[in-house]
């Protein structure tokens, strides 16, 4: 049993929740999860830098699912990179699983483009843009098949790591925070240092008026919510806390996206707080344009919030660097499976590990020495 944190892991929020559910899960075997979703909200410009150009954010999460797989991509020519040439948080994810072997699959909760790997599917599509205020379909059904997905995880695994990887889904996020009453300002993150914070506030009140809603009017009804302006990961992840948090701790493996997540598993069922925490990274808690402790104030005190202390300062790789001056944060769940490797492997993976992993993969994708 341990009564503090290693070094390599930090927390934020309620301590003592942390530990404990740490405790229960500490040197055991856990399962991770990546939901791959589009929303056409990505493709309007300035949204989104997950990508090198907006229409090429709808190849972002299908190409970080079929790296995380294969090792490469098959979707489009080279992996997913923000403008400048920063790759894909999946360098990290991808570090984490190797190194702690831990099982994992990938959810296509709704894919506009085409994945080239084994997946689980859950009847989803692309989402349509926030501005049209009613942007998914088959929501009922993917968090259904999410729910019996989490009680068959949940039942071959000790603990369950949630993530995503769905461009645009920080835009997405603050409209269904908003329209629950979560928050009634903008606190989200952006992959860029450069939030484009009152483009995705006007966007999101366009798709208000259109659907004829007010801030805090469905926040009695977060499943309505998604479907008026969610992104497909959000439904089949819900669904997965509540199927699997009944029995197992779950990780929220991501940053402010997670937020809509943990706010509508709670209202719809209050009893899994105290078996649920966020996973995620320094960098996100760390990034002054957006505020993952305020939001959570505002959903739970008894969520609390671990992060990785990775730290790409003093790497020798500029892209990789850029992460420290605010660029990506988060994605692909890199933070919750790093969180997990370190949990899983009783300590023994720690920061320096994850480097030297990230480092390795860094020089294969990008043919450097």
């Amino acid at each position: 049993m341990i009564t503090e944190l290693p070094p390599s892991l930090g927390v934020r929020g309620n301590e003592k929740i942390a530990l404990d559910i740490i405790n229960r899960i500490w040197g055991k075997r856990g399962v991770f999860t990546c939901t791959i979703g589009n929303t056409l909200t990505s493709t309007i410009p300035g949204v989104s830098e997950a990508g090198d150009t907006p229409e090429l954010t709808l190849y972002t999460g299908p190409a970080d699912a079929e790296y995380l797989v294969m090792g490469k991509v098959m979707c489009m020519k080279g992996i997913p990179i923000n403008p400048g040439g920063i790759p894909t948080p999946a360098t990290l994810t991808k570090a984490a699983l190797e190194l702690s072997r831990m099982p994992f699959c990938i959810i296509n909760g709704g894919s506009k483009i085409p994945l080239n790997i084994p997946c689980i599917e859950v009847g989803g599509s692309c989402g349509d843009k926030i501005t049209t205020g009613h942007t998914l379909k088959n929501v009922e059904r993917s968090f259904e098949y999410g729910r019996i997905l989490g009680e068959q995880l949940a039942a071959s695994h000790d603990f369950v790591v949630i993530s995503e990887s769905c461009a645009g889904g920080t835009t997405t996020a603050l409209a269904v925070l908003l329209a629950m009453g979560v928050i009634r300002e903008n606190l989200v993150s952006s992959s860029s240092p450069k939030n484009p914070k009152q483009l995705k506030w006007d966007l999101v009140m366009e798709g208000f008026r259109n659907a004829g809603i007010s801030i805090g009017d469905l926040a009695d009804d977060p499943l309505k919510a998604i479907e008026l302006f969610g992104d497909p990961m959000m439904p089949v992840n819900v669904g997965i806390v509540l199927g699997a948090a009944k029995h197992v701790p779950v990780i929220f493996g991501g940053g402010t996206q997670m937020a809509p997540l943990m706010a509508a598993a709670i209202k719809l069922d209050p009893s899994i707080v105290g078996n649920i925490m966020q996973g995620t990274t320094r960098w996100l808690l760390s990034d002054p344009n957006s505020s993952m402790v305020r939001i959570m104030e505002h959903i739970s005190d008894s969520i609390p919030m671990v992060y990785i202390n990775m730290d790409y300062s003093k790497s020798p790789y500029e892209g990789l660097q850029a992460y420290e001056w605010g660029f990506i944060k988060e994605g692909v769940g890199c933070g919750g499976s790093s969180v997990a490797a370190v949990i899983a492997s009783e300590g023994r993976i720690d920061c320096d590990m994850l480097l030297d992993k990230v480092h390795e993969l860094y020089k294969q994708i990008m043919n450097v020495d």
